[in-house]
């Protein structure tokens, strides 16, 4: 039945086939092995997407100081950038009129709108998923300390969250929030019946995409260790580092991908934001990326002088990805790392920069 079904949405929406055979050029990944051996970063994936293109290159070891190395297919952390995909998921069911942007939460909660802010009163999905709800950002491990006690599913303890945090002082209109993606999928599982794991898993199911919930070592040793700072140099976690992100901010910040599929997510949008339906119809795309200023769904955005950017990064502070799309150039680029040092952070940016400005000169041709 999966194999008829993800036959007939082929057929039905025309996606396209994508290539993952074609490697960056040999004078990039020299940079790129410069820049590990330079910043100190264990594992890296980097890629150039068109819109019917994928040039990759995956280089480095599974931690810091060990000789094994990683697979092209090894899976990184997305952190934030997972919000991209909560979006893309939240637009779908719009478009199959499951629900609306205009969606009020309390509407599908009403039993929480007493105690509520009354700031948040009239919240919507759309205001939860471009951070103008006004809830606190809950980014920090101090803030949730107090929710380590919830021993329940993810869909309970985001049940609890929330029912906790609606009393919370509001904060100004757009900050950056992770509460607020636990919020919207909430929405999401109400409408739906389903856990956002089963609603992910259906997604992925459709696009023919691997992932995984959690960091990625967790699922195979093989894959990269996430890194931090302790006692001043670099230090690999285990799979059994008591290091985790709760289960319920899962939809905000907690999908691993590896680079192949999850550029071929990214550029599903890049042909969205070309014109080209897809999955998602190009307007749905258009709406995602550039529907509010700076911040629309998932995305960041800003307009240079002749054309726009989106662009969204992610970590947990021991991964970080890095996406950056600039539509009107057909072009995106990726990189994901298994650390998240503020030098590897502005080497990897150096780089966007070099292969955005030079994307002849960053293809294997």
């Amino acid at each position: 039945i999966k194999v008829m079904k993800k036959l007939l949405l082929t057929f039905a929406l025309t996606l396209p086939l994508i290539s993952f055979s074609q490697e960056l050029s040999e004078e990039l990944q020299t940079q790129i092995k410069q820049t590990q051996q330079e910043f100190q970063i264990p594992a890296i994936a980097v890629s150039l997407i068109t819109p019917d293109s994928i040039f990759s290159f995956v280089n480095g070891k599974v931690q810091l100081g060990k000789k094994e190395r990683i697979a092209k297919d090894a899976k990184f952390h997305l952190g934030s950038n997972t919000k991209a995909i909560t979006s893309f998921l939240a637009k779908r069911m719009a478009e199959q009129k499951q629900i609306d942007f205009n969606s009020r939460f309390f509407d599908f909660f009403p039993e929480l709108e007493a105690d509520a802010q009354p700031e948040y009163l009239q919240m919507t999905l759309g205001t939860l998923l471009s951070h103008q709800a006004q809830i606190p950002p809950y980014t920090k491990g101090a803030e949730l300390a107090k929710f380590q006690k919830l021993k329940g599913t993810a869909s309970e303890n985001r049940y609890a969250f929330a029912k906790d945090i609606l009393s919370d002082k509001p904060v100004t209109k757009g900050t950056y929030s992770n509460a607020d993606y636990v919020l919207a999928t909430l929405m999401l599982e109400k409408v739906s019946g389903k856990s956002y794991r089963e609603l992910i898993e259906d997604l992925m199911d459709d696009l023919d995409l691997n992932y995984f919930v959690g960091f990625p070592n967790k699922e195979n040793t093989s894959f990269p260790w996430g890194h931090w700072q302790e006692n001043g140099s670099l230090s690999a976690l285990p799979p059994s580092h008591f290091y985790k992100l709760p289960n319920f901010m899962s939809s905000a910040g907690d999908l691993s991908m590896n680079l192949q599929d999850y550029s071929a997510f990214v550029q599903l949008n890049l042909q969205g934001l070309n014109g080209k339906s897809n999955y998602l119809t190009a307007e749905a795309y258009d709406d995602l990326h550039f529907g509010q200023n700076s911040y629309a769904y998932g995305w960041g955005n800003v307009q240079k002088q002749d054309y726009r950017v989106s662009y969204h990064d992610g970590s947990a502070g021991t991964y970080y990805c890095h996406t950056f799309l600039i539509p009107d150039k057909q072009l995106a680029v990726v990189i994901l790392m298994n650390t998240a040092s503020a030098e590897a952070i502005k080497a990897i940016y150096t780089l966007r920069e070099w292969m955005t400005a030079n994307p002849k000169q960053s293809k294997n041709n």
